[in-house]
């Protein structure tokens, strides 16, 4: 019996945070997954204290969350990215003409730059992740460090890519 009302007020709490996030960001499929890490953060903090009232505590962490979500992509300028699809270009390899195809062995060029100036560490990281297509998680235990440590890295290489890029075209 107690097993049934613990799934009942899991379903009214996760429809309580999907109806929370939609309200926040306007729904889609990013929602399942914001309730989702909300779930995930309260188990992995295991709270000291018992909690008294489980609505408010949730979507105190589910607030946390998209707080935390806003800064990352502001550190990220996920505005500024453009979806492989969109870039219909880079899609259809006989679209390229020749020129676009100099200006993108260019930019290549620029990044690989941008690149060599990065910490051998941190370019190790990136490349793991970015380029062999390695999770976080795996890379962390594959160089013996924390998983935010790779996380950390990843984020700094990729906006000093960003912001070499940025300066080379002006």
């Amino acid at each position: 019996m107690a097993d049934q009302s613990r799934t009942l007020a899991d379903a009214e709490h996760q429809s309580m945070l999907r109806a929370y996030f939609t309200r926040q960001i306007g729904g889609g499929s990013d929602v399942e997954d914001y309730v989702q890490d909300v779930f995930v953060r309260v188990l992995s903090a295991a709270p000291a204290e018992r909690v008294g009232n489980w609505r408010g505590f949730l979507l105190r962490v589910a607030s946390s969350l998209l707080v935390d979500r806003f800064r990352r992509d502001r550190a990220r300028l996920r505005d500024q990215h453009q979806e492989l699809d969109e870039a219909g270009e880079l899609i259809d390899d006989q679209a390229i003409s020749p020129e676009q195809a100099l200006i993108g062995r260019e930019n290549l060029e620029r990044l690989e730059e941008a690149l060599k100036q990065v910490d051998p560490i941190a370019r190790n990281v990136f490349l793991l992740v970015r380029v062999d297509g390695m999770r976080h998680r795996d890379v962390a235990e594959r160089l013996g460090m924390d998983t935010r440590t790779v996380t950390r890295l990843v984020d700094r290489t990729l906006v000093h890519l960003g912001r070499s890029m940025a300066e080379t075209e002006q």
